[in-house]
Protein backbone atom coordinates (compact mmCIF):
# COMPACT_ATOMS: atom_id res chain seq x y z
CA UNK A 1 0.00 0.00 0.00
CA UNK A 2 1.30 3.44 -0.90
CA UNK A 3 1.95 5.51 2.19
CA UNK A 4 0.37 8.96 1.99
CA UNK A 5 2.96 11.52 3.02
CA UNK A 6 3.01 15.27 3.25
CA UNK A 7 5.89 17.58 2.66
CA UNK A 8 7.39 21.01 2.81
CA UNK A 9 8.12 23.86 0.51
CA UNK A 10 11.54 25.43 0.64
CA UNK A 11 12.44 29.11 0.34
CA UNK A 12 16.14 29.80 0.70
CA UNK A 13 17.22 27.89 3.79
CA UNK A 14 13.89 28.32 5.60
CA UNK A 15 10.75 26.20 5.76
CA UNK A 16 7.38 27.32 4.46
CA UNK A 17 4.50 25.47 6.10
CA UNK A 18 1.68 27.08 4.15
CA UNK A 19 -0.45 23.97 3.78
CA UNK A 20 0.32 20.30 3.22
CA UNK A 21 2.04 19.40 -0.03
CA UNK A 22 2.38 15.90 -1.42
CA UNK A 23 5.97 14.67 -1.40
CA UNK A 24 7.30 14.27 -4.94
CA UNK A 25 10.49 12.39 -5.75
CA UNK A 26 12.70 14.43 -8.04
CA UNK A 27 16.30 14.25 -9.20
CA UNK A 28 18.57 16.04 -6.76
CA UNK A 29 22.21 17.07 -6.79
CA UNK A 30 24.11 15.98 -3.69
CA UNK A 31 26.17 18.63 -1.88
CA UNK A 32 29.12 16.23 -1.78
CA UNK A 33 29.01 13.99 -4.84
CA UNK A 34 30.61 10.68 -3.80
CA UNK A 35 33.00 8.75 -6.00
CA UNK A 36 31.89 5.84 -8.15
CA UNK A 37 32.34 2.37 -6.70
CA UNK A 38 34.00 1.08 -9.89
CA UNK A 39 35.90 2.53 -12.85
CA UNK A 40 35.41 1.51 -16.51
CA UNK A 41 36.37 -2.12 -17.07
CA UNK A 42 35.80 -3.17 -13.44
CA UNK A 43 32.49 -4.86 -12.60
CA UNK A 44 30.87 -6.31 -9.48
CA UNK A 45 30.12 -10.01 -9.21
CA UNK A 46 28.42 -11.81 -6.34
CA UNK A 47 30.79 -14.36 -4.80
CA UNK A 48 29.57 -17.14 -2.51
CA UNK A 49 30.94 -16.76 1.00
CA UNK A 50 28.70 -19.21 2.87
CA UNK A 51 25.21 -20.67 3.16
CA UNK A 52 22.17 -20.24 5.35
CA UNK A 53 19.25 -22.62 5.90
CA UNK A 54 15.81 -20.97 5.69
CA UNK A 55 12.88 -21.98 7.90
CA UNK A 56 11.53 -23.95 4.93
CA UNK A 57 14.72 -26.03 4.83
CA UNK A 58 15.87 -24.40 1.58
CA UNK A 59 19.60 -23.66 1.56
CA UNK A 60 20.35 -20.10 0.48
CA UNK A 61 23.79 -19.07 -0.69
CA UNK A 62 25.33 -16.14 1.16
CA UNK A 63 27.09 -13.88 -1.30
CA UNK A 64 29.19 -10.74 -1.18
CA UNK A 65 30.02 -8.39 -4.08
CA UNK A 66 33.60 -8.66 -5.30
CA UNK A 67 35.44 -6.69 -7.94
CA UNK A 68 35.65 -8.44 -11.30
CA UNK A 69 37.06 -7.69 -14.73
CA UNK A 70 35.11 -6.66 -17.83
CA UNK A 71 34.06 -10.30 -18.30
CA UNK A 72 32.80 -10.54 -14.70
CA UNK A 73 35.66 -12.81 -13.60
CA UNK A 74 36.84 -12.35 -10.01
CA UNK A 75 39.76 -10.03 -9.25
CA UNK A 76 42.39 -10.56 -6.53
CA UNK A 77 45.08 -8.72 -4.58
CA UNK A 78 48.60 -10.02 -3.90
CA UNK A 79 50.36 -9.81 -0.51
CA UNK A 80 53.75 -9.18 -2.15
CA UNK A 81 52.53 -5.92 -3.70
CA UNK A 82 53.97 -3.65 -1.02
CA UNK A 83 55.69 -0.93 -3.06
CA UNK A 84 53.21 1.82 -4.01
CA UNK A 85 52.54 2.08 -7.74
CA UNK A 86 54.36 -1.14 -8.59
CA UNK A 87 53.35 -4.75 -9.26
CA UNK A 88 55.39 -7.68 -7.93
CA UNK A 89 53.69 -10.10 -10.34
CA UNK A 90 55.43 -10.32 -13.73
CA UNK A 91 56.45 -12.95 -16.27
CA UNK A 92 54.82 -16.34 -15.66
CA UNK A 93 53.01 -14.90 -12.66
CA UNK A 94 51.28 -12.30 -14.87
CA UNK A 95 50.31 -15.04 -17.33
CA UNK A 96 48.55 -17.00 -14.59
CA UNK A 97 47.35 -13.81 -12.89
CA UNK A 98 46.38 -11.38 -15.70
CA UNK A 99 46.49 -7.74 -14.54
CA UNK A 100 43.14 -5.88 -14.48
CA UNK A 101 43.28 -3.93 -17.74
CA UNK A 102 42.53 -0.21 -17.92
CA UNK A 103 40.41 0.81 -20.95
CA UNK A 104 41.82 3.52 -23.19
CA UNK A 105 41.03 7.00 -21.89
CA UNK A 106 40.09 5.88 -18.36
CA UNK A 107 41.30 8.10 -15.52
CA UNK A 108 42.19 7.49 -11.88
CA UNK A 109 39.87 8.83 -9.16
CA UNK A 110 39.23 8.41 -5.44
CA UNK A 111 40.48 5.03 -4.23
CA UNK A 112 41.23 3.96 -7.81
CA UNK A 113 44.70 4.48 -9.28
CA UNK A 114 46.50 3.33 -12.43
CA UNK A 115 49.93 1.75 -12.32
CA UNK A 116 52.30 1.36 -15.28
CA UNK A 117 53.70 -2.11 -15.56
CA UNK A 118 57.17 -3.00 -16.77
CA UNK A 119 55.80 -4.02 -20.18
CA UNK A 120 54.11 -0.63 -20.56
CA UNK A 121 50.57 -1.89 -19.90
CA UNK A 122 48.22 -0.09 -17.50
CA UNK A 123 46.66 -1.87 -14.51
CA UNK A 124 43.93 -0.87 -12.09
CA UNK A 125 44.81 -0.63 -8.40
CA UNK A 126 42.31 -0.21 -5.55
CA UNK A 127 43.45 1.57 -2.40
CA UNK A 128 46.99 1.16 -3.71
CA UNK A 129 46.75 -2.61 -4.30
CA UNK A 130 47.04 -3.79 -7.94
CA UNK A 131 44.21 -6.08 -9.09
CA UNK A 132 44.57 -9.39 -10.99
CA UNK A 133 42.40 -12.11 -12.45
CA UNK A 134 43.13 -15.83 -12.31
CA UNK A 135 43.52 -17.91 -15.48
CA UNK A 136 42.03 -21.05 -13.90
CA UNK A 137 38.75 -19.44 -12.85
CA UNK A 138 36.37 -21.07 -15.34
CA UNK A 139 33.07 -19.35 -14.63
CA UNK A 140 31.68 -16.16 -13.14
CA UNK A 141 31.80 -16.30 -9.35
CA UNK A 142 34.75 -18.71 -9.20
CA UNK A 143 37.36 -17.89 -6.54
CA UNK A 144 39.86 -20.66 -7.26
CA UNK A 145 42.64 -18.09 -7.18
CA UNK A 146 42.26 -17.39 -3.46
CA UNK A 147 45.21 -18.65 -1.40
CA UNK A 148 47.41 -17.67 1.51
CA UNK A 149 49.03 -14.86 -0.49
CA UNK A 150 46.17 -14.03 -2.90
CA UNK A 151 42.85 -12.60 -1.72
CA UNK A 152 39.49 -11.94 -3.34
CA UNK A 153 39.09 -8.19 -3.84
CA UNK A 154 35.75 -7.65 -2.12
CA UNK A 155 33.80 -4.42 -2.25
CA UNK A 156 34.37 -3.28 1.34
CA UNK A 157 33.79 0.49 1.49
CA UNK A 158 33.63 0.42 5.29
CA UNK A 159 37.29 -0.63 5.61
CA UNK A 160 39.25 2.10 7.38
CA UNK A 161 36.18 4.34 7.81
CA UNK A 162 35.36 5.52 11.33
CA UNK A 163 31.63 5.51 12.13
CA UNK A 164 29.58 6.04 15.31
CA UNK A 165 28.04 3.08 17.09
CA UNK A 166 24.81 2.16 15.37
CA UNK A 167 25.94 3.36 11.92
CA UNK A 168 27.05 1.03 9.13
CA UNK A 169 27.05 0.85 5.34
CA UNK A 170 24.84 -1.07 2.94
CA UNK A 171 24.93 -1.47 -0.84
CA UNK A 172 21.39 -0.40 -1.80
CA UNK A 173 20.90 -0.62 -5.55
CA UNK A 174 17.56 1.19 -5.41
CA UNK A 175 19.36 4.09 -3.73
CA UNK A 176 22.06 4.12 -6.38
CA UNK A 177 25.03 3.15 -4.26
CA UNK A 178 26.52 2.31 -0.89
CA UNK A 179 24.67 4.30 1.77
CA UNK A 180 24.96 4.92 5.49
CA UNK A 181 22.25 3.20 7.54
CA UNK A 182 21.21 3.22 11.18
CA UNK A 183 21.09 0.24 13.52
CA UNK A 184 17.67 -0.71 12.09
CA UNK A 185 19.17 -1.01 8.60
CA UNK A 186 17.23 1.97 7.23
CA UNK A 187 19.06 4.73 5.35
CA UNK A 188 20.14 8.11 6.70
CA UNK A 189 19.24 11.31 4.85
CA UNK A 190 20.39 14.91 4.40
CA UNK A 191 18.21 17.96 3.72
CA UNK A 192 19.41 20.61 1.26
CA UNK A 193 17.69 23.34 3.27
CA UNK A 194 19.89 22.77 6.33
CA UNK A 195 22.87 25.01 6.91
CA UNK A 196 26.14 23.54 8.07
CA UNK A 197 25.63 22.22 11.60
CA UNK A 198 22.22 23.93 11.61
CA UNK A 199 19.10 21.72 11.41
CA UNK A 200 16.05 23.54 10.00
CA UNK A 201 13.64 20.60 9.83
CA UNK A 202 12.29 21.23 13.33
CA UNK A 203 8.61 22.10 12.85
CA UNK A 204 5.46 20.69 11.22
CA UNK A 205 4.95 19.38 8.62
CA UNK A 206 8.64 18.52 8.12
CA UNK A 207 9.20 17.13 11.60
CA UNK A 208 6.22 14.76 11.22
CA UNK A 209 7.98 12.83 8.48
CA UNK A 210 11.69 13.30 9.13
CA UNK A 211 13.16 12.24 12.47
CA UNK A 212 16.53 13.59 13.62
CA UNK A 213 19.11 10.82 13.90
CA UNK A 214 19.74 11.26 17.59
CA UNK A 215 23.14 11.12 19.27
CA UNK A 216 23.73 10.13 22.89
CA UNK A 217 24.36 12.87 25.45
CA UNK A 218 28.04 11.92 25.74
CA UNK A 219 28.60 11.26 22.02
CA UNK A 220 31.89 12.51 20.58
CA UNK A 221 32.84 13.25 16.95
CA UNK A 222 33.90 10.18 14.96
CA UNK A 223 35.63 10.59 11.58
CA UNK A 224 33.33 12.62 9.31
CA UNK A 225 30.52 12.45 11.90
CA UNK A 226 29.93 15.28 14.36
CA UNK A 227 27.20 16.13 16.88
CA UNK A 228 25.01 19.22 16.55
CA UNK A 229 22.66 20.66 19.15
CA UNK A 230 19.12 21.45 18.02
CA UNK A 231 16.91 24.24 19.36
CA UNK A 232 14.59 21.59 20.81
CA UNK A 233 17.45 20.21 22.92
CA UNK A 234 17.99 17.03 20.91
CA UNK A 235 21.56 16.12 20.01
CA UNK A 236 21.72 15.08 16.36
CA UNK A 237 24.40 13.35 14.32
CA UNK A 238 25.74 15.22 11.29
CA UNK A 239 27.86 13.97 8.40
CA UNK A 240 30.43 16.47 7.12
CA UNK A 241 28.40 19.16 8.84
CA UNK A 242 25.05 18.07 7.36
CA UNK A 243 22.47 17.02 10.00
CA UNK A 244 21.14 13.47 9.56
CA UNK A 245 17.55 12.20 9.56
CA UNK A 246 15.51 9.06 9.02
CA UNK A 247 12.28 9.00 6.99
CA UNK A 248 9.07 7.54 8.36
CA UNK A 249 8.02 6.45 4.85
CA UNK A 250 10.75 3.80 4.96
CA UNK A 251 8.84 0.94 6.52
CA UNK A 252 10.76 -2.21 5.54
CA UNK A 253 14.40 -3.06 4.94
CA UNK A 254 15.47 -1.97 1.48
CA UNK A 255 13.24 1.12 1.40
CA UNK A 256 14.82 4.40 0.35
CA UNK A 257 11.59 6.23 -0.44
CA UNK A 258 12.84 9.55 0.88
CA UNK A 259 15.59 9.81 -1.73
CA UNK A 260 14.79 12.75 -4.00
CA UNK A 261 11.66 13.86 -2.11
CA UNK A 262 10.83 17.42 -3.21
CA UNK A 263 14.28 17.53 -4.80
CA UNK A 264 15.69 18.50 -1.41
CA UNK A 265 16.33 15.22 0.40
CA UNK A 266 18.78 12.47 -0.47
CA UNK A 267 20.29 9.40 1.12
CA UNK A 268 23.83 9.78 2.41
CA UNK A 269 25.94 7.81 -0.04
CA UNK A 270 29.46 6.69 0.67
CA UNK A 271 29.90 5.83 -3.01
CA UNK A 272 27.76 5.75 -6.14
CA UNK A 273 27.14 2.74 -8.34
CA UNK A 274 27.74 3.30 -12.04
CA UNK A 275 24.61 4.19 -14.03
CA UNK A 276 24.74 4.64 -17.83
CA UNK A 277 23.89 8.06 -19.18
CA UNK A 278 20.20 8.20 -20.03
CA UNK A 279 19.12 5.71 -17.31
CA UNK A 280 17.65 6.47 -13.89
CA UNK A 281 15.89 4.81 -10.96
CA UNK A 282 12.18 5.64 -10.92
CA UNK A 283 9.70 5.23 -8.06
CA UNK A 284 6.55 3.73 -9.57
CA UNK A 285 2.85 3.70 -8.71
CA UNK A 286 3.17 0.22 -7.18
CA UNK A 287 5.26 1.81 -4.41
CA UNK A 288 8.36 0.15 -5.81
CA UNK A 289 11.41 1.16 -7.82
CA UNK A 290 12.32 0.28 -11.39
CA UNK A 291 14.89 1.26 -13.98
CA UNK A 292 13.72 3.74 -16.58
CA UNK A 293 15.10 6.02 -19.26
CA UNK A 294 15.66 9.69 -18.43
CA UNK A 295 12.40 10.34 -20.29
CA UNK A 296 10.62 8.08 -17.78
CA UNK A 297 9.98 5.10 -20.08
CA UNK A 298 10.04 1.80 -18.19
CA UNK A 299 12.88 -0.64 -18.83
CA UNK A 300 12.23 -4.39 -19.00
CA UNK A 301 14.09 -7.70 -18.97
CA UNK A 302 13.10 -11.06 -20.43
CA UNK A 303 13.46 -13.90 -17.94
CA UNK A 304 12.93 -17.67 -17.85
CA UNK A 305 10.52 -18.50 -15.04
CA UNK A 306 8.71 -21.49 -13.57
CA UNK A 307 5.70 -21.81 -11.30
CA UNK A 308 8.06 -22.12 -8.35
CA UNK A 309 9.54 -18.68 -8.95
CA UNK A 310 6.36 -16.62 -8.56
CA UNK A 311 7.17 -13.18 -7.24
CA UNK A 312 10.68 -13.20 -8.67
CA UNK A 313 10.36 -9.62 -9.87
CA UNK A 314 9.21 -8.36 -6.47
CA UNK A 315 11.58 -7.12 -3.79
CA UNK A 316 10.34 -9.74 -1.33
CA UNK A 317 10.13 -12.49 -3.96
CA UNK A 318 12.80 -14.55 -5.71
CA UNK A 319 15.58 -12.39 -7.12
CA UNK A 320 16.55 -12.61 -10.77
CA UNK A 321 19.45 -14.99 -11.37
CA UNK A 322 22.22 -13.22 -13.33
CA UNK A 323 23.42 -16.57 -14.70
CA UNK A 324 20.00 -17.14 -16.31
CA UNK A 325 20.18 -13.70 -17.90
CA UNK A 326 23.59 -14.49 -19.34
CA UNK A 327 22.33 -17.83 -20.72
CA UNK A 328 19.41 -16.06 -22.40
CA UNK A 329 21.59 -13.21 -23.66
CA UNK A 330 20.23 -11.10 -26.50
CA UNK A 331 18.95 -14.25 -28.26
CA UNK A 332 15.89 -14.11 -26.00
CA UNK A 333 14.67 -11.23 -28.19
CA UNK A 334 15.51 -11.71 -31.88
CA UNK A 335 15.20 -9.20 -34.71
CA UNK A 336 11.45 -9.73 -35.04
CA UNK A 337 11.03 -9.34 -31.27
CA UNK A 338 12.85 -5.98 -31.29
CA UNK A 339 10.04 -4.47 -33.36
CA UNK A 340 8.03 -4.52 -30.13
CA UNK A 341 10.76 -4.62 -27.51
CA UNK A 342 13.45 -2.04 -28.29
CA UNK A 343 16.98 -2.79 -27.02
CA UNK A 344 18.47 -0.14 -24.74
CA UNK A 345 21.32 1.00 -26.94
CA UNK A 346 24.81 1.44 -25.52
CA UNK A 347 27.31 3.77 -27.23
CA UNK A 348 30.09 2.29 -29.33
CA UNK A 349 32.70 3.14 -26.67
CA UNK A 350 30.68 1.81 -23.70
CA UNK A 351 32.63 -0.16 -21.07
CA UNK A 352 31.24 -2.50 -18.40
CA UNK A 353 31.27 -1.07 -14.87
CA UNK A 354 29.71 -2.12 -11.58
CA UNK A 355 26.57 -4.17 -12.19
CA UNK A 356 26.38 -3.06 -15.83
CA UNK A 357 27.68 -5.01 -18.84
CA UNK A 358 27.60 -4.42 -22.58
CA UNK A 359 26.26 -7.04 -25.04
CA UNK A 360 26.81 -7.09 -28.80
CA UNK A 361 23.74 -8.05 -30.80
CA UNK A 362 23.81 -10.02 -34.05
CA UNK A 363 23.59 -6.80 -36.07
CA UNK A 364 26.72 -5.49 -34.34
CA UNK A 365 24.97 -2.88 -32.17
CA UNK A 366 25.69 -2.66 -28.46
CA UNK A 367 23.07 -3.05 -25.74
CA UNK A 368 23.16 -2.32 -22.02
CA UNK A 369 22.89 -5.30 -19.66
CA UNK A 370 22.06 -4.99 -15.94
CA UNK A 371 22.89 -7.79 -13.51
CA UNK A 372 23.11 -10.27 -16.38
CA UNK A 373 19.89 -9.27 -18.19
CA UNK A 374 19.65 -7.27 -21.42
CA UNK A 375 17.38 -4.21 -21.14
CA UNK A 376 14.51 -3.12 -23.40
CA UNK A 377 11.72 -0.57 -23.68
CA UNK A 378 8.20 -1.59 -24.77
CA UNK A 379 6.42 0.01 -27.72
CA UNK A 380 3.11 -0.61 -25.95
CA UNK A 381 3.99 1.96 -23.28
CA UNK A 382 2.49 5.22 -24.48
CA UNK A 383 3.79 7.65 -21.90
CA UNK A 384 6.38 7.96 -19.12
CA UNK A 385 5.55 5.74 -16.16
CA UNK A 386 3.50 3.21 -18.16
CA UNK A 387 4.26 -0.44 -17.31
CA UNK A 388 1.94 -2.19 -19.77
CA UNK A 389 4.56 -4.81 -20.65
CA UNK A 390 5.02 -6.05 -17.08
CA UNK A 391 4.31 -9.75 -16.42
CA UNK A 392 3.79 -10.65 -20.09
CA UNK A 393 4.17 -14.44 -20.39
CA UNK A 394 4.77 -16.91 -23.20
CA UNK A 395 4.31 -20.52 -22.04
CA UNK A 396 7.23 -22.72 -23.11
CA UNK A 397 7.97 -26.44 -23.16
CA UNK A 398 10.36 -27.65 -20.49
CA UNK A 399 12.99 -28.40 -23.14
CA UNK A 400 12.82 -24.98 -24.79
CA UNK A 401 16.13 -23.74 -26.26
CA UNK A 402 16.69 -21.17 -23.49
CA UNK A 403 16.80 -23.70 -20.67
CA UNK A 404 20.29 -24.72 -19.62
CA UNK A 405 20.87 -28.19 -18.19
CA UNK A 406 21.54 -26.85 -14.71
CA UNK A 407 18.32 -24.82 -14.62
CA UNK A 408 15.81 -27.52 -15.62
CA UNK A 409 13.10 -28.25 -13.09
CA UNK A 410 9.90 -30.23 -13.24
CA UNK A 411 6.83 -28.42 -14.49
CA UNK A 412 5.85 -25.99 -17.20
CA UNK A 413 7.90 -22.85 -17.61
CA UNK A 414 7.50 -19.60 -19.45
CA UNK A 415 9.41 -16.71 -20.93
CA UNK A 416 8.33 -13.55 -19.18
CA UNK A 417 8.83 -9.81 -19.57
CA UNK A 418 8.93 -7.83 -16.36
CA UNK A 419 10.15 -4.44 -15.21
CA UNK A 420 13.86 -4.14 -14.47
CA UNK A 421 14.33 -3.88 -10.70
CA UNK A 422 17.44 -2.02 -9.45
Amino acid sequence: MRIATFGIAVLGLGLVAAGAILFVRQPTAEPDQPDLATPPGVTLSDVKVGAAVASTGYVNALTKPAFANAKNMTLYTFDKDVEPGKSACAGNCATERPPAAVPAGALAFGDWSIIRRGDGASQWAYKGKPLYGYAQDAKIGDIKGASEAWHVAFLAPEDGIAMPDGVSMQDMSNAGGVVYVGSDGKPLYMFHGDGKNKPTCVKEPCSSHWTPFAAAQLAQPVGDFTVVSRDDGILQWAYRGRPLYTYNGDTILGDAKGDGVDGNWHVVRRMRQFMPQGVKIRHNHYDGDNLATDAGMTLYVRDRVFGSTIGHSMRDGFANEPDIGRILGTAACDADCTKTWRPLAAPADASPSGYWDVAIREDGTKQWVYRGFALYTFTGDGKPGDMAGNDTYEIMAENDPFTAADTKVRGTGAMEWHVAIP
